[in-house]
């Protein structure tokens, strides 16, 4: 487990709705999915997604596409949020 990653998500309200909404999903998902499925604005979505990619929490399957590119929770990602889950629990 790196903890600092697990702090660093902890911290963000919408980071750690993003991971979840990535979590639960059962395909692929784009920006756009984020912003509907999460109710965090589009721009927001865009830049917490990029923040997450940059920290390996999530990759990007598609990444030489300009429009559409689709993302997916990576396994330190996954980590992170049933970590989180349970803490809740």
């Amino acid at each position: 487990m790196d903890w600092s990653k697990y702090a660093w998500v902890k911290r963000g309200k919408r980071r750690q709705v993003t991971l979840v909404v990535f979590n639960n999903a059962a395909v692929p998902l784009t920006i756009n999915d984020i912003h509907m499925r999460s109710q965090i604005a589009i721009s927001q979505a865009s830049t917490t997604v990029s923040e997450l990619e940059k920290a390996k929490l999530i990759e990007c399957l598609n990444p030489k596409d300009k429009i559409g590119k689709l993302y997916k929770i990576a396994a330190t990602g996954k980590e992170i949020i049933v970590k989180l889950e349970g803490d809740k629990g």
